[in-house]
């Protein structure tokens, strides 16, 4: 596209400042105490600390013999060395009593390490007979046991305010005696789609009518992250807007509205957020595809009017809402995971005072990843088929081919990585 094709947008907000303004208006909707086993994927608001000494006391690596180290230090094929077997001790119960020289206890993984006793052989290197326990081949002192508080200390840091709990997260928490915890409420959103030619999924279509794609992919994205979510589709109705709008904002913490937020004579959505006396932040970015968001605070709530093309409104939403949405629940990470890769051709911006994302895919080949941008007619085919986005960054005309870049992954997670592996290598 060339320069002329594109307004200078001058009056546009910039991309880096259109973010920046977005984290530091969205804030933390609240702190929630959870137990444990609901706190997955959620983000910490208070630093954890064990409880407690983690074993609690010395206890067993293996299933075998408790043993006095003086008594097989010196034990071999041709000299072994033969225990009496005076009981057992098994995890959770304790052998009760010291366990005297030449004596042995038959010990289980996790069981309590016997009085008196301070060594563990395996019990495939024993050979039980029915008047002792023969061993034929020494070990190191403390061997194959666990000393009281290895895995954790009482007071020790388990884990930081702000710290995504993960299930290993979850198992240490648990085992250090932590039942509940302090966890960054996940704020509630709103998607308001807007115009008469909007239909929501399932209704009949006039001609010129469309189905209301944009919401399904935004509340698809939420889900993803795990964010309740409440939907409506309205008509290009100054009156119904406003009765939605006001409808939603005791209920939720979060509105977008999708539609409606361009420079035509139906695009009420901004205007009504006026006469709401809302605080805009921002309207129109120099960013492409996505140009036309505004955003801006409702008494005290984001509200994030984002435009009505497919392409505009999932880069206006990926790139500026969810971030902002992710900063409500305590996150300050971006919700693209990214990786670097080399570009298999050039790519140039519309205009170097902008910001411009594209779609790409992604492969891995010869060792390493390569991204490629998607080429494709159909706005919707591009959505779900890219797997990731370039961005040209302000100050940038070109990409060129052959260039090391960071591309963001379209995946809410880093696990989502081995995936694009599998479908794309060859």
């Amino acid at each position: 596209m060339s320069y002329s094709e594109i307004d200078e947008g001058k009056n546009y907000t910039g991309f880096g400042k259109a973010l920046s303004l977005v984290r530091s208006n969205c804030k933390p909707v609240g702190i929630e105490e959870l137990p444990i086993d609901l706190c997955n994927n959620r983000i910490l608001a208070e630093n954890l600390y064990s409880l407690l000494d983690n074993p609690s006391t010395d206890v067993s690596l293996k299933d075998g013999f408790a043993v006095r180290y003086e008594d097989i230090a010196t034990a071999s094929t041709k000299n072994p060395v033969c225990l009496k077997n005076i009981g057992s001790a098994f995890a959770g119960t304790a052998f009760k009593g010291e366990v005297p020289k030449g004596c042995t206890v038959n010990i289980c993984s996790g069981a309590p390490i016997p009085e008196g006793t301070d060594t563990v052989i395996a019990v495939e290197l024993c050979e039980v007979t029915p008047e002792c326990v023969r061993i034929t081949k020494g070990a190191k002192k403390g061997q194959n046991i666990l000393a009281a508080g290895k895995d954790l200390r009482k007071g020790e840091e388990l884990a930081p305010a702000g710290r995504i709990l993960l299930p290993g997260d979850l198992g240490l928490i648990a085992s250090a005696g932590i039942s509940s915890a302090s966890v960054y409420r996940k704020p509630k959103v709103a998607i308001i789609a807007i115009g008469d030619e909007v239909v929501a999924p399932g209704g009949h279509l006039h001609l010129g009518q469309l189905y209301a794609s944009n919401l399904v992919t935004i509340a698809a994205w939420l889900d993803s992250f795990g964010f309740p979510c409440q939907t409506g589709v309205v008509k290009d109705d100054r009156a119904a807007i406003r009765c939605k709008m006001e409808d939603l904002f005791t209920a939720v913490d979060v509105i977008l509205t999708s539609g409606g937020a361009w420079g035509s004579e139906r695009d009420l959505t901004v205007g009504i957020l006026d006469e709401f006396k809302w605080h805009k932040k921002f309207s129109n970015v120099r960013m492409g595809p996505g140009k036309g968001v505004s955003f801006g605070l409702w008494n005290n709530k984001p509200v994030f009017c984002l435009p009505g093309g497919p392409a505009s409104n999932e880069m206006a939403f990926l790139q500026l809402a969810l971030p902002g949405i992710l900063r409500m629940e305590g996150q300050k990470r971006h919700p693209l995971p990214t990786v670097f890769a080399k570009l298999t051709k050039d790519v140039t911006s519309r205009h170097r005072d902008w910001a411009e994302f594209k779609s790409a895919v992604l492969a891995y080949k010869n060792g390493e990843y390569q991204v490629t941008p998607y080429q494709n007619r159909s706005r919707l085919q591009s959505i779900a088929n890219a797997t990731c986005f370039i961005c040209i960054p302000e100050g940038f005309d070109v990409l060129s081919g052959g260039d090391t870049i960071e591309v963001q992954l379209l995946t809410p997670s880093l696990g989502g990585l081995s995936i694009v592996r599998r479908r794309y290598s060859k």
